[in-house]
């Protein structure tokens, strides 16, 4: 688990999680309390949704892959 700095359109969240999961699957988690209106906005898209984003200044696509309430955040995952 990384700190990561994360831009997606005019939404920039310096607290997010870089996540190594198995199978070299990567996961980003945004915790909604750094911006409650991109969390707003991530619960409205689906889950086929690409997002743009840069992550410690390197573009990168993302998907809303979950939301996890334990710790109020959304789940990302990386394409």
């Amino acid at each position: 688990m990384a700190k990561t700095n994360v831009k997606i359109g005019i939404f920039e969240i310096d607290d997010a999680e870089l996540h190594h999961e198995n199978h070299g699957n990567r996961t980003l988690s945004i915790p909604c309390k750094s911006d409650p209106d991109l969390c707003m906005q991530l619960d409205a898209w689906d889950d086929d949704t690409s997002i743009p984003a840069v992550l410690n200044g390197e573009h990168s696509v993302l998907y809303r892959h979950r939301y996890d309430s334990q710790s109020d955040a959304w789940v990302m995952r990386l394409a």
